[in-house]
């Protein structure tokens, strides 16, 4: 009897997971450059403003308000976590990487 023939199935699925690395190292390497742009500064920034103005709101809805968890998560000062993560990002300078 001879060995079942599996080898052209696992190197086609290797090649396929190393391409779906090597697009998401592109995707990241990209994201991370248009962020250290000035247009990817602007967003930063405006995402941030609404996230800061956003959040203490939220806390305030009563859709919020009346469930348990909301309750644990205004007690918790979520709302203040969240802040203090938009003003990192919006003064998070990510800078481009070196060409190699």
């Amino acid at each position: 009897m001879s060995a079942p023939r599996n080898g052209g199935v696992e190197e086609r699925v290797v090649e396929a997971l190393d391409a779906v690395a090597e697009a998401a190292r592109n995707l990241g390497r990209a994201g991370r450059e248009y962020l250290a742009s000035e247009q990817g500064r602007r967003l930063r920034r405006g995402l941030a403003t609404a996230m800061i103005v956003g959040a203490p709101l939220a806390g305030e809805l009563p859709v919020i308000r009346r469930t348990a968890l909301g309750r644990v998560l205004r007690f918790a000062g979520a709302t203040a976590l969240v802040v203090k993560g938009a003003e990192w990002l919006r003064d998070w300078d990510p800078t481009p990487p070196i060409a190699s």
